[in-house]
């Protein structure tokens, strides 16, 4: 069974050795590699050119600067493997995050297997292995969502998850916007008759300070369009999961409102919006027993007002920064 791993570039030479020799030394062989050059302007391009010199499953594409999105379905329409997998130009994988996603795949006659991410700084670039005993833990497609929606085992990403071919077939990333995979997850997830998920690590995410996802941008509130339309989706196909919609926008909301700037042109423009849906959606959050602790934390906090929810939140008590 053939995995195509689909890796969009962009700028990323200080990253890009790393990531791709994750890919390049699996344990699992059987692979095909898609690099999409999205119009780097370093020497990335290069790179890529260079291993496909030394790798002939490795396939690259350049082209014109078009967005995460769109390298991604670029990717997927050259795909001719079984099964697709997305790893992040930045990031990179276990050494066998492949041959257990695979055997996950099979042996349990599942459509998506999903290995445990794990965070890491900008400069990290060993695996880390820690003492849990692994497990293996097979959910039907509303389950799975729910899992997503409440990101306890994982997160609503389109990385660090096997699919196969025909789950992502008819299902595009939206071009142009931003938090992409929490707009495409759950269609990816509903498509699914079987979900199995992995404790063991399988992808390595690094984090950067200057990430977009740090700071407040009128593009992140692309996050908060899907979000609804998750509850809209959830109301229609899975009524018994709403609650965990909603609890997603809470987690939405909140981030951005705590990202957004105390005064000014910007605050104004959007606070009213943020804030309103902070107040629909924190007693779900409070009621909801599956929800982590800093979202609860967030909404007791939240009837403090504003200023009580930031004091808080710099003090770094109550909401990991990187935990939206």
């Amino acid at each position: 069974m053939k995995v195509s791993v689909i890796i969009p570039v962009y700028n990323v030479e200080k990253y890009l050795y790393r990531c791709i020799e994750s890919v390049v030394h699996q344990t699992y062989e059987d692979l095909e590699i898609i690099l999409i050059d999205d119009g780097s302007k370093d020497s990335s391009g290069k790179l890529c050119d260079q291993w496909a010199k030394k790798d002939d499953r490795i396939k690259v594409l350049h082209k014109e600067n078009g967005g995460l999105s769109s390298a991604r379905n670029a990717g997927n329409s050259l795909v001719t493997g079984d099964y697709i997998l997305y790893l992040d130009s930045d990031d990179f994988l276990s050494r066998d995050c492949v041959k257990k996603s695979v055997y996950m795949c099979k042996k349990l006659d599942a459509d998506v297997a999903i290995m445990q991410m794990m965070y890491i700084s900008e400069s990290t670039n060993e695996e880390i292995h820690t003492n849990e005993k692994e497990f293996i833990k097979v959910l039907d497609s509303q389950e799975a969502i729910e899992a997503s929606l409440y990101q306890q085992i994982y997160s609503c990403c389109a990385p660090a998850k096997l699919y196969k071919k025909k789950i992502v077939d008819g299902i595009d990333f939206p071009v142009g916007r931003v938090s992409e995979d929490l707009a495409t997850c759950h269609l990816f997830l509903d498509k699914a008759e079987k979900v199995a998920y992995s404790n063991a690590i399988g992808y390595y995410y690094r984090q950067h300070d200057n990430s977009i996802m740090h700071v407040f941008n009128p593009r992140r509130m692309d996050a908060l369009e899907w979000a609804k339309e998750i509850e809209k989706f959830c109301e229609e196909k899975y009524p018994p999961i709403l609650s965990a919609a909603k609890c997603r926008t809470f987690n939405v909301s909140i981030h951005l409102l705590l990202a957004l700037p105390d005064s000014g042109e910007v605050h104004d423009k959007y606070y009213n919006e943020l804030w309103n849906e902070v107040k629909r959606t924190r007693m779900q959050t409070l009621a909801s027993k599956k929800v982590r602790f800093r979202e609860k934390a967030a909404a007791i906090i939240s009837f403090g007002g504003e200023t009580l929810l930031k004091k808080v939140w710099n003090s770094k008590l109550a909401v990991k920064r990187n935990g939206s």
